[in-house]
């Protein structure tokens, strides 16, 4: 897990970045209680499935799965045929009795907290917490504000997403707060009509911070309780006397999150019920079983909804797509955001226009621990590099695939400023494995009609026990370069992604292998 602390760019200008800061808390939150109820002490002593664990610390069984899922993407457990284990780290320093335990050390951490809160008051005295005296309705404003600007980063791609499909409306967005996802919709499809349907509150705010007649021009904003709202005896007035019942574009974002499984699944049905018979469904929300661009946030903002919301919960994307099935839908895809979220995309009729993602279901199938995509600018090339390789690498000249044979950054440069697409994939030992399946994944895109596929490997190259001291290859069709040995700076590309990299400093410690995937 990397917040992005050690390479803070100056230049940074996602947004990403200060919403990992803003949230960090979770992360360490989920840490301590996994102390508090004394989990990896039980986990060491054998307690593995989730019913004893809640057995032996007194948990609610739905609950504390909850938390281990959220344990897990944290890097703090593992889990393996339903049976919940420590990882390494854990094992190492918080398992009471052992050498070096530092939970009673991770705590105190815990305790200083409090006086954290005061940082504010302790720099400036004078100022007053925030929104400390602000009414409801203030509050509110606020955080529909918040939530507006939110939305606004992600509608971009969201619509770009959705422009293949060339939707005419009208549209119907389901807890649209201020309507900044229906606004970018417009753009994309100009003179269609929208309903933005929120609880009143959020609608009254939307009306504050939008005052001017033209930011509603083909809007109509319907405050109401979506689970109780009649959209037929509604729609009428709505589209000045037209008779319109059925919207040919739904968007539900962050919305279903906000209710348990049985009735989240009633909504979704319901919104069904209002497309047209070619319409189009959009879910956009954290999902826990996907990790997209930052893994650990669905199964964290799930921890958000048990502790804010009556019964809310982060719904896996697995289980959204079943419904849709049980619904008659099965036309639908799924794409994670370039940011924390995901979008899920379900057309009644006919096929979407969604760009496919073949390579995350393809990567799994093959027992890649993780893939992520990186743009190929943002593979770092560096001349060290090659150098630590012949001033740190006991096999330096014994490799037909690393310094002083194969590719030098410059070349490796030019290769990758060739491609538009490239994917991180993580594995592990016996490096022989993760290389045949880097070529499998590389075969596989290439007879989809992918022809550029290529892929650089981890380590020296694995398939002969040692190259031929004639210095020719035998096995140029399943040799492979190294990231490292061709100029790749592997730790910094990985930082860029969004994944953490640690060297192995003592025998025994888990090694992670990367892999580069080139695809066009």
């Amino acid at each position: 897990m990397d917040f992005g602390f050690k390479n803070a760019d100056p230049a940074h200008t996602n947004f990403q970045f200060l919403e990992d800061l803003s949230t960090a808390y979770w992360y360490s939150q989920v840490l301590f209680t996994g102390l508090e109820l004394k989990l990896f002490h039980l986990m060491d002593q054998g307690f593995c499935s989730v019913a004893a664990i809640a057995r032996e610390a007194s948990c609610l069984e739905p609950e504390l799965t909850r938390l281990l899922r959220a344990m897990e993407r944290t890097g703090l457990v593992t889990c393996q045929k339903e049976n919940w284990y420590n990882t390494q780290v854990s094992s190492l320093f918080l398992v009471p009795g052992k050498k070096d335990y530092m939970g009673d050390f991770f705590l105190y951490r815990q305790y200083m907290r409090p006086h954290w809160e005061n940082l504010t008051q302790r720099v400036a005295p004078e100022k007053e917490k925030p929104m400390a005296r602000l009414s409801y309705e203030e509050r509110n404003l606020r955080y529909v504000a918040s939530t507006d600007t939110l939305v606004r980063q992600k509608s971009e791609e969201i619509v770009r997403l959705l422009e293949p499909e060339r939707v005419t409306g009208p549209i119907l967005d389901i807890g649209g707060g201020a309507g900044s996802l229906i606004r970018a919709l417009k753009i994309l499809i100009p003179g269609t009509r929208a309903v933005l349907f929120d609880i009143p509150e959020v609608i009254e705010a939307a009306r504050t911070l939008y005052p001017e007649e033209k930011d509603w021009e083909g809007i109509t904003p319907v405050g109401g309780d979506f689970r109780t709202h009649n959209f037929k005896s509604d729609l009428t007035s709505d589209f000045k006397g037209e008779t319109q019942e059925k919207f040919s574009l739904i968007c539900m974002s962050n919305f279903l999150h906000a209710y348990g499984p049985e009735e989240a699944k009633e909504l979704l049905l319901k919104a069904i019920g209002l497309l047209t018979p070619d319409g189009i469904l959009t879910i956009h929300d954290y999902f826990p079983d996907r990790k997209g661009a930052v893994p650990q946030k669905g199964a964290l903002y799930d921890l958000t909804m048990m502790l804010n919301t009556f019964n809310g919960a982060c719904h896996e994307a697995r289980t959204i797509t079943q419904w849709l099935g049980e619904a008659g839908i099965e036309n639908f895809g799924i794409r994670d955001l370039t940011t924390d979220s995901t979008l899920i995309m379900a057309k009644k009729q006919g096929s979407l226009k969604l760009p496919a993602d073949p390579w995350t279901p393809l990567a799994m199938e093959l027992k890649f621990d993780g893939i992520t995509p990186i743009s190929p600018r943002d593979v770092v090339t560096a001349p060290w590099a090659n150098a630590k390789c012949q001033f740190g690498c006991k096999g330096f000249g014994k490799n037909l695939q690393c310094p002083p044979q194969g590719m030098d950054h410059q070349k490796t440069r030019q290769l990758l400023d060739s491609y538009t697409t490239a994917f991180l994939v993580k594995g592990a030992p016996p490096g022989k494995q993760f290389h045949t399946a880097l070529l499998a994944l590389e075969k596989k895109a290439f007879l989809q009609g992918f022809h550029k596929a290529f892929v650089f490997g981890a380590g020296p190259c694995p398939v002969c026990p040692q190259c031929p001291e004639d210095g020719v290859c035998r096995h140029h069709d399943l040799a492979r370069p190294a990231m490292e040995g061709s100029g790749i700076d592997v730790y910094a590309t990985v930082a860029n992604c969004g994944w953490s990299l640690s060297p192995v400093k003592e025998k025994g410690q888990y090694v992670t292998y990367i892999g580069l995937f080139l695809v066009e």
